[in-house]
């Protein structure tokens, strides 16, 4: 979800979340308005009506006259009730709720009443004005219909400041995500500061700026460094070999031959282990670039005479299932040196006369191995250095090494162990 959307749905649902509250809000006070409203217009009518009472009823004769025009308006359509009363009152004014039938909608509706008891030349009257009030549901109505139009420009306007914001505002962070996106420490494509308004994406380039120099000239160096040492360390172990073959050639004891021939294993792990550690920093700095689709089915079919002799020799049995034309989008040097570790692997830490199950399709490649009870974890073999038998002649770097091409790739990477049987699965990506 690009930022500029999470932005505009954080501020729609907080519009929404206020709107709500101030709609109900704004119920209640809107209805308590027109309660006290319509109260005060009745009441004004019923003082309008003491004061035409008390003009039309100032002589006996007025009197007579007045309340046979008005013998009983209880009934009257314009909400106007007018008695006499036989009994003296105390005067005062009651403003009730009431429900009073309605001729046009032929039902009975909540209205206000607004009664007065007065007494007027000596004569007590009930004075009462009434009316229908406006219903809850036409005012919640009416809130629902303006609530809608606000939240409809609120919406309006989080899509044009969205897309105002998307071009313009956000316009260096986006170019900034762009030169991410292109970095590569092999290019020394420095990302440039972008002048800005801003100041946080301001700061934000700059700091980026100054971080992808310093990142490259650390790559380099080490790099270099890696590269030197690695040189400069086969001529040494080159020379010490080719010296500690000529002196196994010499008339030495037994003895003596067993010390040549523990440092020639010695100067052949060195050897190895410079190898592999050389390699292992190339695929983490992704210096095999060179991915193209590789028929995976045929490099493993090809490869295995090369490691036949291996297993021969120690009585291992091997059992291939092989899916035709497995195609795997990787730089085919590092499909042939993930297939070499994991069935030199599989050779190198098995048992005699033990089993080697090999199976490939188009998401898997799962190689099974028979192999000594590991008690460990062992996903902890695929760390530098870990192995299942530290007295072995091993590097530990094998399954490093494989591990390391499988996160290239964004592959997934398992070891199981269950008693004798070993097995390792790659799912490769879509």
């Amino acid at each position: 979800m690009r930022l500029i959307t999470k932005f505009s749905l954080s501020y729609l649902l907080i519009t929404i979340l206020v709107l709500s509250t101030g709609g109900v809000i704004s119920y209640f006070i809107i209805e308590a308005e027109v309660d006290k409203e319509m109260s005060r217009q009745f009441y004004d009518r019923v003082q309008r009506l003491e004061e035409l009472v008390e003009r039309r009823t100032e002589t006996e004769e007025e009197f007579h006259l007045f309340t046979k025009k008005i013998p009983d308006s209880a009934n009257d359509r314009r909400g106007i009730i007018i008695r006499s009363l036989s009994y003296p009152v105390k005067e005062r004014v009651e403003v009730t709720d009431t429900m009073i039938w309605h001729d046009g909608l032929q039902r009975m509706e909540r209205s206000i009443k607004v009664a007065a008891y007065r007494e007027i030349h000596n004569r007590s009257y009930y004075i009462a004005s009434y009316g229908v009030l406006i219903e809850s549901d036409d005012i919640a109505e009416a809130v629902i219909k303006t609530l809608l139009w606000i939240f409809g420009l609120q919406l309006v306007g989080a899509f044009v400041m969205g897309l105002y914001l998307s071009n313009r505002t956000l316009k260096p962070f986006n170019k900034l995500l762009h030169q991410i996106k292109d970095f590569k420490l092999k290019k020394r494509n420095v990302i440039t500061a972008t002048d800005t308004n801003i100041t946080e994406f301001q700061d934000l380039s700059r700091f980026m700026e100054q971080m992808t120099r310093k990142a490259i000239d650390d790559y380099h160096n080490l790099k270099e460094f890696t590269e030197n040492a690695s040189h400069e360390l086969q001529t040494p172990v080159a020379i010490a070999g080719s010296k500690l073959e000529l002196l196994a050639e010499s008339e030495l004891t037994s003895e003596q031959l067993e010390w040549v021939a523990s440092a020639q294993r010695s100067i052949h792990k060195l050897s190895r282990l410079n190898k592999a550690l050389s390699l292992l920093n190339k695929i983490e700095n992704q210096e095999f670039e060179d991915e193209q689709e590789v028929d995976f089915s045929s490099l493993v079919s090809e490869s295995l005479d090369g490691f036949r002799e291996l297993w021969e020799l120690s009585g291992i049995s091997v059992k291939i299932n092989i899916s035709d034309d497995v195609n795997l989008k990787i730089d085919p040097v590092l499909a042939d040196v993930l297939w070499a570790n994991l069935f030199s692997n599989a050779i190198k830490h098995n048992i005699e006369n033990g089993r080697i199950l090999i199976t490939i399709t188009n998401d898997l490649l799962k190689i099974e191995n028979t192999g000594k009870v590991f008690e460990g974890e062992p996903s902890e073999l695929f760390e530098r250095f870990k192995k299942q038998n530290q007295s072995s002649q091993s590097i530990g770097l094998g399954l490093s090494i494989v591990a390391q091409i499988a996160e290239r790739y964004d592959w997934e990477i398992s070891y199981k162990v269950r008693e004798h049987w070993h097995r390792i699965d790659v799912l490769f990506g879509s």
